[in-house]
């Protein structure tokens, strides 16, 4: 039998504890066995439990603080957010091209939100509003209300893996964005479109809603392109 590597073996380790907490035997917020705990049961080093708890920690499945060890997390998407937003910035995909993207996903997000959508999310919706009319918000203070309410939308559809899908595409927006100049010169617009959007949604008129949401990503589509173009004119 092949000697198993550090690698093999935290591997190894880390698909067990994954498994259990899976089969419901770990629950969100429960706290896995200590390090001592670990390697007494499982035969390995340190060093073999610590890199199984970072293997886990990349995958979203736990937390690791300070004196409290491993703690099961709810799944939230940020491990695949963060491995996504990696390879796409790796594969240098263009601001167009996730515009691309988005549009066709978001078009089905707020179509199934339209049918789906309940009373809880509709207050959710228009805390959002709210917040975007704040006049003292600075640009991406702004950009992160923006960006929250198609999330918002995505959480209505109750489908999480919407929410697991588009939350990558959300988080590399913003990192696409936040340093483009003139963002806060288009936000009323937006405001706008979002309001166009959640009355449709209100309405449970999914066909409003996806025609509301493709003016607001067609607009969008344009405005970034001319900011684009007025932001390389200034560094030439």
């Amino acid at each position: 039998m092949p000697q198993l590597t550090n690698e093999r073996l935290s591997k190894t380790v880390a698909d067990e504890l994954q498994q259990k907490i899976i089969s419901d035997r770990l629950k969100v917020g429960d706290q896995l066995p200590t390090e001592p705990e670990l390697m007494e049961e499982y035969g390995v080093s340190r060093t073999v439990i610590r890199e199984a708890a970072a293997c886990l920690v990349s995958r979203g499945v736990v937390d690791v603080r300070p004196r409290r060890g491993m703690t099961v997390r709810a799944p939230d998407g940020k491990g695949l957010a963060e491995s996504l937003i990696a390879q796409l910035q790796m594969s240098k995909v263009s601001l167009p091209q996730l515009l691309q993207v988005r549009a066709v996903l978001e078009t089905a997000i707020v179509e199934l939100a339209a049918e789906q959508r309940t009373e809880e999310d509709i207050a959710r919706l228009n805390d959002n509003l709210e917040r975007m009319q704040a006049a003292h918000l600075e640009a991406h203070q702004a950009l992160s209300v923006d960006l929250e309410f198609h999330d918002l939308l995505a959480a209505a559809t109750h489908n999480p893996f919407f929410t697991l899908v588009s939350r990558p595409i959300t988080e590399l927006l913003y990192s696409l964005y936040v340093n483009q100049s003139g963002y806060m010169s288009f936000q009323s617009l937006t405001l706008a479109e979002h309001q166009a959007v959640v009355e449709s949604v209100v309405d449970k008129d999914p066909e409003a809603a996806v025609l509301a949401m493709q003016r607001h990503l067609d607009r969008v589509g344009t405005t970034v392109a001319e900011l684009l173009s007025e932001n390389r004119k200034e560094v030439s």
